[in-house]
């Protein structure tokens, strides 16, 4: 369960972290199973360093199953990555603005999962209230990545560095997400957090409640380097690290750990000999 002490997974490859977390769940019973911290370090130009065989073999299941995303769309959720590198890579605003008004009403339109909002979204057009001058609340938008983006170059023209609590996006809206159902679906992600160091480099940091590995895992750590990849570029960082922080991993739904098998031996059979769990 969650109260056991939490593991730590390091690993400079995406797909042999994802790997290792899908072996920590298939090893344990879901009522013996400690939060994790998953750490990514390897990273070429922004992007992660993945393994394809591994990728292939999850993706290869996923399209089996009714209902269930490539790791390729789940990242898309998190950072429309594909649109971004088509528009040329565009600035945190510029690209923030094109999204809102002519790319998320086009996934609202086509998948009502994303009715709720989308996590991207929910960071650069957060929703909430503010407290008026007549002490009545106001409504308010924010694009939170932009904020970010503006005090960190704020600072830096100054000559300091922004405090890191500053650097930090919320998606969790309890007006909208405090609803008592037990079942959600969205949010997963809760909060996203960027750190930096003296040498320029920037690092991701995300938080999970839960987590479906199988589902939606390997999506979410590929969608979150992307994110990184993209605040790096307009803070002027080199995207080295991400961190995500799940308090129950699961393994997801409709899965048995027999048909599981074959994806669990190729991954045991990639990840270096001294790091298999």
């Amino acid at each position: 369960m969650s109260t056991n002490v939490p593991q730590i997974i390091e690993e400079p490859n995406l797909s042999h972290a994802w790997g290792r977390v899908l072996l920590h769940v298939l090893d344990n019973s879901k009522h013996n199973l400690a939060p994790l911290m998953v750490s990514v370090t390897g990273f070429t130009d922004g992007l992660p360093t993945e393994d394809e065989d591994v990728r292939h073999a999850l993706d290869s299941l996923l399209a089996t199953e009714e209902k269930k995303y490539s790791s390729r769309v789940s990242a898309l959720t998190i950072f429309p990555y594909d649109a971004w590198v088509r528009r040329g890579r565009q600035p945190v605003r510029e690209f923030s603005d094109w999204y809102l008004k002519n790319y998320f009403p086009r996934l609202q339109a086509l998948d009502s999962h994303n009715r709720r909002g989308t996590y991207f979204e929910r960071m650069v057009r957060f929703q909430g209230s503010k407290k008026e001058k007549n002490g009545e609340p106001g409504f308010l938008e924010k694009n939170q990545l932009d904020h970010l983006v503006t005090i960190w170059r704020r600072d830096r023209v100054h000559g300091g560095s922004s405090r890191h609590s500053a650097l930090q996006a919320s998606i969790l809206d309890p007006a909208k997400d405090h609803t008592g159902g037990k079942m959600l679906g969205f949010p997963c992600l809760q909060q996203v957090s960027f750190s930096y160091d003296d040498a320029d480099q920037l690092a991701v940091n995300a938080y999970y409640p839960t987590q479906y590995i199988m589902d939606r895992a390997y999506g979410n750590y590929l969608g979150l380097c992307h994110l990184g990849q993209f605040m790096a570029r307009d803070m002027g960082l080199k995207m080295i690290r991400l961190n995500c922080f799940i308090g129950l991993p699961e393994l997801g739904n409709k899965w048995t750990k027999a048909e599981l098998k074959p994806l669990a031996d190729l991954v045991r059979s990639h990840i270096p000999k001294t790091d298999v769990v």
